[in-house]
């Protein structure tokens, strides 16, 4: 199936918008690249057409075949030559770049949407990525400005619920999750293979970062999961944002983590303590060995903030 035959299916589906975009009816495979000198991606096998790019950055699934490429997230842009790289390796001579799917805003999975967009991918997203990648917004939790982006990270083909692409005899619904990790979040669920890829909905063995400033919410990151869940059984694997892979269990161990942090910090929040009061009581100290990125303190007030509490935002490092 061709690159146009399936934005065609897409737009019909989904009602997305896109551009006028040209037939290819036949595969134009991507530079032959040499192997990386100083390599920072793996590369794990799901299925033989299924695999995902661990390595800095968001978790990358490519989804291979005789219709070519479809690439989930693409981490940063120093990433770019290694994951054609490694698409080459994957999909053999059926290297077309097809589409990257973001899951989100974030420039450690839209990174790379240049180079792959120069390499053949049509970028595609939910509506909310477009619109946030065009502004630049103050992000308290780190005392920073997103700053816009430049029109070649935008995707070009958007849609506001869900979008299904249907390629090498698989199809893969993009389902937007409002208010989740950001506004802007979708899971994309493989549904021959059973396979979901959660994007930053889902930070395995870890604390996650709920983007309240791109409007998330944790409140919304639990629905997200409820959502997968109810689209899992006990043999579906689950591709998160950042971790290894898992299965519905995980998954269900990783939603239960967010109930309990989100219900600590709303009974004191609640009973009418501040942040400060919170965070001095040290209610996720059976946690630590979540600490990462996102640490306790961070959670804490990413929670607060979900419940409605105000925050005047960190300072800038």
């Amino acid at each position: 199936m061709t690159r146009t035959a399936l934005l065609c299916t897409a737009i019909l589906l989904a009602g997305l918008t896109a551009p006028t975009v040209q037939a290819h009816d036949q595969h134009s495979h991507t530079t032959e690249r040499p192997a990386p000198e100083d390599p920072q991606l793996t590369v794990e096998r799901i299925t033989d057409n299924l695999h995902v790019l661990f390595g800095p950055g968001g978790n990358i699934g490519v989804s291979s075949g005789p219709d070519g490429v479809v690439l989930i997230d693409d981490k940063f842009s120093r990433n770019a030559e290694e994951i054609l790289y490694h698409v080459g390796q994957i999909a053999g001579e059926n290297d077309e770049l097809l589409f990257v799917i973001n899951t989100h805003i974030h420039g450690d999975h839209t990174g790379s949407n240049p180079e792959m967009a120069e390499a053949g991918a049509m970028i595609m997203a939910h509506e909310n990525v477009r619109i946030r990648m065009g502004e630049s917004y103050m992000n308290k939790a780190f005392g920073r400005m997103n700053e816009a982006k430049s029109e070649d990270f935008w995707p070009v083909v958007t849609f506001t619920d869900e979008a299904s692409l249907h390629f090498n005899g698989m199809t893969a619904r993009a389902v937007h999750m409002p208010a989740a990790h950001t506004d802007g979040d979708s899971i994309v669920v493989f549904e021959e293979p059973n396979v979901i890829h959660m994007g930053d909905n889902l930070f395995l063995g870890m604390f996650p970062f709920v983007d309240v400033d791109s409007g998330g919410s944790m409140q919304g990151m639990i629905a997200a999961h409820d959502k997968a869940l109810s689209l899992s059984d006990p043999r579906t694997v689950i591709i998160p944002g950042h971790g290894p892979i898992t299965d519905a269990a995980g998954l269900r161990e990783a939603r239960d983590t967010l109930q309990t942090i989100l219900e600590r910090v709303q009974l004191r929040f609640e009973a009418g303590d501040s942040l400060e009061a919170i965070l001095a009581a040290a209610p996720l100290d059976d946690m630590a060995d979540m600490d990462g990125f996102i640490d306790r303190a961070g959670i804490i007030t990413a929670a607060w903030r979900s419940l409605g509490g105000a925050f005047e935002g960190a300072s800038a490092e």
